[in-house]
């Protein structure tokens, strides 16, 4: 049995308190430029999945990889587009654990 995932690093508007799973700088719904850290619970599911096989240029060499997007969170949710490890036969609804963030890059595996 694997450890818990480690927390995803979600952060959350400070006076809407809209979520965002990604770095925002001015909340797309009320404007605020203020926002608290909202780590979330590392698990989720995946939504989609692709097989990318000609990389932007940033990523020449790893190809190919799989991306996905993931719904990650426990109560709350936010959907993020990641990257796969370790299994590419992952589908729609599988369930994925957060691996970690390099590059400003989302990693997950399966659960």
């Amino acid at each position: 049995m694997s450890e818990s995932p480690p927390r995803f690093p979600a952060t959350r508007c400070a006076d809407c308190g809209h979520l965002y799973g990604h770095e925002a700088y001015i909340c797309r719904e009320c404007g605020s430029e203020t926002f608290a850290e909202a780590p979330l619970d590392g698990t989720g599911t995946v939504y989609a999945r692709t097989t990318i096989r000609v990389p932007g240029s940033d990523q020449q060499g790893e190809e190919p990889f799989e991306v996905a997007v993931v719904d990650v969170g426990g109560e709350e949710t936010v959907r993020v587009t990641a990257r796969l490890e370790e299994n590419p036969e992952l589908g729609p609804d599988d369930p994925v654990e957060f691996v970690d963030r390099r590059d400003g890059v989302f990693y997950f595996r399966a659960a």
